[in-house]
This record gives structure tokens, sequence and C-alpha cells, in this order.
């Protein structure tokens, strides 16, 4: 049951909340004014957090997998109550308010340059589409909040503004009665207005939205979601024109693990065959074409730096009806991951493909899954899409792990959301319990007098590390003791379900959790304390030389990056700073690191390197 936030004076309970991303930064401003012309398109699927930046002028939406409910592609963009950098604006009230924009770049509509030039009038059939979605995984938009859709016209001085659409904001249960249990509604706009048919015409996305009022602080969070995808404006367009000649993944790659994100690579050997899917796992498939495809899927597994490489392919077609969308495609993990003694991490890139060569041009698509063993239990994707706390002081909540073998607990890494005012900075104690039958029991350690910590980066974790060694094997159990009324606001990841392994206990005794999600606690283990910084795979390409160096790093194969940053094997920031195809390691001693890029569209591409003298 999700119960909404009530007064922290109110009986005992667990809370979940909407989450806060980083620092306030008030108005919207623009990072290019490239120019597009028709076709307009984008789904998303190419971008990560931020919209692209050659077709949108901005970078307020949230462009991700886990917002969005049965999403038609793989992203969507997610707008809500938070600027760029993830901080509630500053001028939210509870009052419907003027809170996210999504604003296309400069487009030519006056005129198409193929098949051969031509002026664009209304008598070409001009239409914009666009599918939506309120509340998603998120907290749904009250009725006087909305989602509203307008055109613009630059003048002398400024852009003059029209509104187009709009729609009310209301709960996914109530969206899904009005459409037919359709998860994404579509939307198609024809441009008539000869005024619109200019060189330098604009569209953007906006909503109102609303946060709850100032005598409940801990609540002022991230909500009033709303998800919009597939956005397309061409000409020669109808209003039946709902069809793209199209295959494509939906949702979420699938993690080969049976019940981890992400485990230690030690814990994963000494287990290795119960630690892996024995059964079926689904990958989600869409085709968003009006005739039927039969398509082909195989994945490949390629070891990070290692000798692993090995591919399945799915022998029989597999028959996608006519606008038939978030389909399961089954498959099996076909080899165990390799089990070697001489590291003490790794991990794998899972590229799955899908394609149908009969069709002319072939339709294809790709999604790409990282599966790292790092030195840390994960259940969690690393997107909080809400947040969780117990209620009142001295109330306490648990997540339950499992050791394969006797091991050091050294820390944990916790993610915790921003609140207005940081109305969250509150002490906590952080404790880990042996097993009693299933649920918490004796108190193995104590950390007390804590409070939350924020990384500069968007849901970046943060470590919190023991100053002594825990050792442990089995069973075991990581949470907090909240020390002060009001909640914590810990992450929580509402695309993977994992609350049978969630406790609370506010009256005494420990109970199951009633909330479904991934608690964002990682317990880290191990003999020292290198957290395995997660490698972002992007489907860039980036070539480092000579690896190792000594002196100088060169990269090639990057384009629009935008800051470099390298870590060491504790997971320390060993440098930072602009990126440059010519990095100096000057000062940098001998060892092995994680490159980390950075680019303009907010993806990150990584690289292991080593420094030798």
């Amino acid at each position: 049951m999700l119960l909404c936030l009530l007064p922290a004076f109110l009986a005992a309970q667990e809370v979940m909340t909407g989450f806060y991303r980083g620092d306030h930064n008030a108005l919207p401003k623009s990072r290019n004014l490239s120019v597009q012309t028709l076709p307009f398109y984008d789904d998303f699927s190419t971008s990560n957090l931020y919209p692209d930046s050659t077709k949108w002028i901005d970078r307020y939406a949230f462009v991700n997998s886990g917002f969005p409910v049965h999403s038609l592609t793989r992203n969507a963009a997610t707008l809500d109550v938070l600027d760029d950098n993830g901080c509630v604006y500053d001028y939210a009230i509870s009052n419907p308010f003027i809170a996210e924009y999504l604003s296309s770049t400069q487009i030519r509509l006056d005129s198409v340059f193929t098949p051969e030039p031509k002026a664009l009038t209304p008598a070409d059939s001009v239409y914009l589409s666009f599918l939506f979605q309120p509340q998603g995984n998120g907290l749904a938009p009250e009725t006087n909040d909305s989602l509203v859709l307008e055109f613009g016209i630059p003048n002398e001085f400024d852009t003059t503004w029209h509104h187009i659409w709009s729609t009310p904001g209301q709960s996914l249960a109530q969206f899904l009665q009005e459409t037919d249990s359709s998860y994404f509604q579509l939307v198609m706009i024809p441009i008539t207005d000869q005024k619109y048919f200019t060189s330098n015409f604009f569209f953007r996305f906006y909503n109102y939205g609303s946060i709850a009022n100032n005598t409940q602080p801990t609540g002022r969070g991230n909500e009033d979601h709303w998800n919009i995808d597939m956005v397309y404006l061409d000409w020669h367009r109808t209003a039946d024109d709902t069809s793209y000649p199209k295959i494509c993944f939906t949702g979420q790659s699938p993690t080969f693990l049976k019940r981890y994100r992400a485990m230690p690579y030690k814990h994963y050997r000494a287990n290795a065959y119960a630690s892996i899917n024995d059964e079926n796992y689904e990958v989600n498939v869409s085709n968003l074409d009006n005739r039927t495809h039969y398509v082909k899927h195989c994945y490949q597994v390629e070891q990070v730096n290692g000798n692993q490489s090995y591919a399945y392919y799915n022998t029989d077609p597999i028959g996608l009806s006519a606008m038939s969308y978030s389909q399961p495609v089954n498959a099996t993990v076909e080899q165990l991951f390799s089990i070697d003694y001489d590291r003490d991490s790794t991990s794998y890139l899972i590229r799955h493909y899908i394609s149908d060569s009969t069709n002319i041009p072939p339709l294809v698509d790709s999604m790409i899954y990282h599966q790292g063993f790092y030195n840390y239990f994960a259940y969690d994707d690393g997107i909080p899409e809400m947040g969780y706390g117990v209620e009142p002081s001295s109330s306490a909540f648990a997540v339950k792990f499992e050791m394969a073998e006797l091991d050091t607990l050294r820390g944990v890494q916790i993610l915790f959301n921003h609140t207005l005012n940081d109305a969250n900075n509150k002490y906590f104690d952080l404790v880990v319990w042996k097993d009693n039958n299933g649920k918490p029991g004796d108190e193995v350690y104590r950390m007390p007098n804590q409070r939350p910590r924020w990384g500069e980066r968007l849901f970046e974790f943060v470590y919190y590390q023991f100053p002594q060694r825990v050792r442990l094997s089995g069973a075991f159990y990581v949470g907090i003791v909240q020390r002060d009324n009001g909640l914590i606001n810990i992450g929580v990841d509402m695309t993977n379900d994992n609350s049978q392994y969630n406790f609370y206990n506010t009256t005494g005794s420990w109970q199951p959790s009633a909330m479904r999600g991934s608690i964002m606690i990682r317990p880290v283990v191990g003999a020292g304390y290198f957290i395995g910084l997660q490698e972002i795979p992007t489907d860039e390409t980036i070539t480092v030389y000579p690896n190792p160096a000594s002196t100088t790093l060169h990269i090639d194969a990057v384009e629009n990056g935008q800051s470099i940053t390298i870590f060491d094997m504790t997971g320390r920031k060993a440098l930072q700073g602009s990126f440059t195809n010519d990095l100096s390691l000057t000062g940098l001693p001998s060892g092995v690191y994680l490159l980390r890029i950075t680019t303009s569209d907010g993806n990150i591409i990584s690289k292991k390197i080593t420094v030798r003298p």
C-alpha cells in the first residue's frame, strides 16, 4: 500500500514520497540553437539523462526508463517539479505553477529540401504527434496541474507563444480507465495556420505542478510526473498516421542474475549456479508498424578487459503483430559468467539485438546492459523514482542480504534524496543485524549519529565507511534507526520490486514492508573499499592510447566531450578537468584507474586505463 505523507506526530508508519535531485537553478536556459529540418523525430532512445541537444534547447526533462510504465520505446522524457540540476524550483508553491520545459530547437517549417526543395503551406498536411502518460512510476499530478503544448514564433525582442493543447492532471489508474487500458495516449495536432510556416518555428511542452504545503517539509518533494515519448513532426501526414516503420526494445534490459542487479565477484564465484537466473527471462519489444513483423533476437556477452565472449540466438522468428506494444520475448542465460580467481572484480557488456532483415530497409534495434561484479550488493538500478522513510523517531528499517561465504562488511553506499531546504538532514544510526528466522535479529554493529550526505552528480551514492571491520556470513540486514522525527527520505527504485527483502520496525517488532520497490542501500564488502564505479555504456566508441600510459593519454572518437574525471581503485577522485584529446597524467602514481568522460548530452563513457612510469 502506498501511503501519503503525514505529519511526524501521527501514528507510526512507513512512508513513500517523491525524490529530489541536486541543487537549484531557477530559470530555463538554452544550450544551443541548432536548426532542424523535417522530419523531426525523437523517441529519446539514444539519450541518457538529458534530451538530445541537437533537438531540444533546454535540459530540464529527465530522459529515463524508470518513470514511464510500459513505454512504447526504451525511454521517455519525464517532466516534474525539478530543474536540470535536480532541485525543486525555489518558486515552487502548493498552488499550480509552471515547473518544467521541454523546448524544441529551431525548425524549418517553411520548406523541405528532400526529395527536392519545396515551400510548405497548410495544404501539405503537417502534423505534430506525441505520446504522453501521467504519473508513471512516480507521483500523480493533481487535477489542477496540467501538461501543456505551445507553438512559438520569434519576434524582434522575444518569442510569441500560442497555446495549442493541454490536459489536466490525473492518476495513472484514472488515465487507464479513460484510455481503455492504454498506458500512453497518442495526440495528433494538425498545423493549419499559415503563421507557423516560417524558418524559425518552435514548439515546447511544459507542466503545471504543485508541491505539498509547508506544514509537511519532508513531503515537499518531486511529484506531478508526466512522461512524453515519440515526438514526431512531418508533412504528408494524416490524422490516421499513427504507425511507424519501427521495431524497438522497450523498458529496461534484464539482469542475468537471479536476485541482485549487482553483487561482489567473490560471492558470485562461491555460488555461481545459484546466482544466475536459471529460468527464462523476458526482453520487451514493440512493433510500431501497421503490419506484422517476424523478428530475430540475439544477444552477445563480452567481458570488459577479459577473455569471455559468447553469443545467443533465438532460432525461431518471433511474430510481432501490428501495433503491438511492450510484447515479452523469452530468452535464457546460456552460460555462467567466468570464474577468474585472479580478479577482485569484473564486468560484462550484454548487447541485445532484434532485426527483421526481410523488410526494405531492414528494421533493427539494439540495447546494452552493463552487468557489474564489484564489491557491493545492489537490488536497485540506480534510479530513485520515490523516497522512503519511517515514523516516528527510534523507528527503523532494514534490507536483507546474504553472504555466500565469510567476508568483511566495510561500509554502506546510500542514495539519499534531496529535499527542499534539506528538510531530511536528520540524525540516524547505521545498523547491521543478524538473521532471526527471516527477520532482523541481534544487533551486530552500530555507527551512530550520521546524517544524509549527497554526491556531486545526479543519482550518486555516498559511501559511509565503517571505522571497524564487521565479519559476517550467511543472511544479514543493513538499515537505519532514525533518531529524529521526520522522514529520512532514502531513494527507492520502483522499477525493480524487491520488497520481500525489506523490513520496518515502528512499534518494537519487525514487520515485512508493505511498500513495493528496492530501497537504495548497498553494503560494501571485501578486504579493501574499492567501491566499484559503474561503467555506463553508450553507443559511442572511445579509443585511448597508449594504454598503459606514462605522461600523456590520447583520447579519440569523442566529439562532444565536456569533462574528464579519473578515479583510482578506491573510488577516490584522482583528477578532474575539462575534456581534452591529450590528457596529461603528470602526478598520477602508477596503478589502474577508471577514466570517465561526461559528454554535453549528459552521457557517460568509461574506460579502464593503466598508468606506468
